[in-house]
């Protein structure tokens, strides 16, 4: 026979005992598991309400909205975009004039001491 173990209104397992109805220790919380005879429909997660086995409704989940940022927040990020572009052409600026010192160095004969 299929036993449905039951806490509250929620099954717990499902147990196949052909010789006795299976007898469970309450949880930890102290609440009472019950036996209830079952067929091979019920499942996990069921509930067992008035003596009924039914299926748990499932909740749609509400659509996550986009984040929509502020204005305050966008004048914030074109700001901080902004000086990532200065900082990146400086730094170009500086990597090219580098460049420049050191073909300098190389078209006079690679020795900068002279």
């Amino acid at each position: 026979m299929l036993y449905a173990m039951v806490i509250g209104d929620t099954v717990i397992d499902v147990v196949v005992d052909d010789e006795k109805i299976p007898m469970w220790p309450p949880d930890s919380d102290g609440n009472e598991v019950v036996a209830v005879e079952c067929d091979s429909t019920i499942f996990i997660g069921m509930l067992y309400v008035d003596g009924k086995f039914i299926e748990p409704v499932q909740l749609e989940p509400e659509p996550v909205q986009p984040y929509r940022p502020t204005k305050g927040e966008l004048a914030i990020m074109e700001t901080q975009a902004t000086i990532y572009e200065e900082l990146n052409a400086s730094m170009l600026a500086s990597a090219e004039a580098t460049a420049e010192i050191y073909e300098a160095i190389l078209l006079m004969g690679g020795n900068a001491n002279g």
